[in-house]
């Protein structure tokens, strides 16, 4: 894990995390009767090979991925987007797995709503599961923002150098 206080730290624990709490899932992958957790990954899913050469299936998985960081009312704010993805051909079904997945992680977030130097903004928290979906491949989102140590000012106005 991270020791890091940055955006970077929060990023490399959250993927460890998040790696823990869905280990028990068995869920479908694109390849037709395997079944295995959800990949976790950092900001993207690694460059796509023709399928006969993919040795992990693109699905399931969950894109842990660093969207913005903003200083408001004087806390340093950092939004995470938690991406899961999922496949079943059945559309009663499909939607379920990405419900069940992002549920998991928000309510582990929850639990440990802070660790280390990072603390979740439980009014910043959603999930979202958008209309259009290119089944059976289903995607829903956590949005989460942390707070995370400021910079602290070190000694009044930067230093300007006179000609």
């Amino acid at each position: 894990m991270s020791s890091l206080m940055t955006s970077i730290g929060l990023i490399d624990t959250l993927t460890e995390k998040i790696k823990q709490w869905v280990t028990q899932y068995r869920l479908e992958t694109t390849h037709r009767g395997v079944r295995k957790p959800p990949q976790v990954r950092q900001q993207f899913l690694p460059p796509k090979k023709r399928k006969e050469e993919q040795e992990i299936p693109d699905y399931p998985h969950v894109i842990v991925r660093y969207v913005r960081e903003r200083i408001k009312d004087g806390t340093n704010l950092v939004q995470i987007h938690i991406i899961a993805g999922t496949v079943c051909d059945d559309h009663e079904v499909g939607f379920r797995d990405v419900l069940n997945v992002l549920t998991r992680i928000k309510n582990e977030m929850l639990k440990q709503p802070t660790f280390g130097a990072f603390q979740i903004e439980e009014e910043g928290l959603s999930i979202d599961i958008p209309e259009e979906q290119y089944a059976p491949e289903w995607v829903g989102y956590i949005v989460a923002e942390y707070i995370i140590p400021k910079v602290q000012n070190e000694g009044g106005l930067p230093y300007v150098s006179q000609i």
